[in-house]
């Protein structure tokens, strides 16, 4: 049997490895972050716009953006005569949305650099949203008079995050540093920030983990 060569050998198991850990990324990929299903999947992006209840041509805020994952879908939403102010405080993800900006089919994009207490929000808006993220805010209540601020009367604030398990403590710190949060905390600091509760849906995603929705809104009198 002819032997080979040392040199090739290694140069053949290292193409092995690499193809097998292209494989590997491509199929996680395909299944979405960390072997979950691809996150289109089970978001309900369209129940989450629907809850907004904002058409074309309106102005909308995604606080917190992150890399834009809510921010794409909003924009091409409302449309190339409406507006999605996309909210952010880290370097990062205001650089990602600005090259995100910088499309021509998200020309309607604006990256707004918030504070962690101020979201800086024009006036007027018709609806803002928080995916994901409003656990995280340690001063929560200077952002939701913020948004209320911000928000014209009867204007729509949509919070979707993650229900808070057993074990996960008692209290609103704990679940927090555990990235969840018990939507009867969020019920209450909204109507603290003088908002209105238009819907709650506790279980309004089940899997791949479980999380909640809450609708709320400026009231149209009085604030």
């Amino acid at each position: 049997m002819r032997r080979i060569h040392p040199e090739l050998s290694r140069m053949l198991a290292a193409i092995a490895m690499l193809t097998a850990v292209t494989t590997s990324t491509t199929a996680q990929q395909a299944r979405g972050s960390g072997g979950l299903p691809p996150r289109d999947e089970w978001q309900r992006v369209p129940e989450i716009l629907a809850a907004l209840g904002v058409t074309e041509g309106q102005r909308v805020a995604d606080v917190a953006a992150g890399q834009g994952y809510l921010t794409k879908p909003l924009a091409r939403h409302v449309g190339k005569a409406g507006r999605v102010y996309a909210v952010e405080i880290g370097e990062e993800s205001l650089q990602a949305l600005r090259e995100l900006a910088q499309r021509d089919s998200f020309a309607n994009v604006e990256v707004v650099a918030g504070t962690p207490t101020d979201p800086r929000l024009p006036e007027n808006i018709d609806a803002a949203v928080i995916l994901n993220s409003y656990h995280e805010m340690t001063d929560y209540a200077a952002m939701l008079e913020g948004i209320r601020r911000a928000l014209k009367p009867g204007g729509r604030l949509v919070l979707v995050d993650n229900m808070f398990l057993p074990g996960q403590g008692s209290s609103r710190e704990e679940q927090a540093r555990r990235h969840a949060l018990d939507p009867a905390f969020v019920d209450a600091e909204l109507r603290a920030a003088g908002f209105e509760i238009v819907e709650r849906q506790d279980g309004f995603i089940l899997q791949p983990f479980a999380q909640w929705l809450i609708v709320a809104k400026r009231p149209v009198q009085g604030q």
